[in-house]
């Protein structure tokens, strides 16, 4: 299994739905998620942060920006 990446929310930008649907889910910045797994042929990703884990696919995760 591969190592996890650990990614800190910056910025979340992008359509107004979408932003507003990751804020919904749990989604900040300055929030520390770690990226799981892709699965699905690498259009959805696996993150988890503090005891939530969700599937987000390619245009939810291009919203998400950080380091």
């Amino acid at each position: 299994m591969k190592p996890s990446l650990m990614l800190t929310i910056k910025t979340i930008t992008g359509p107004d739905d979408i932003v507003k649907r990751l804020f919904d889910l749990g989604l900040y910045p300055e929030l520390q998620i770690e990226i799981i797994q892709k699965i699905s042929f690498n259009s959805v990703t696996v993150v988890q942060f503090n005891e939530t884990i969700l599937a987000l696919n390619q245009e939810e995760m291009a919203c998400l920006h950080g380091s």
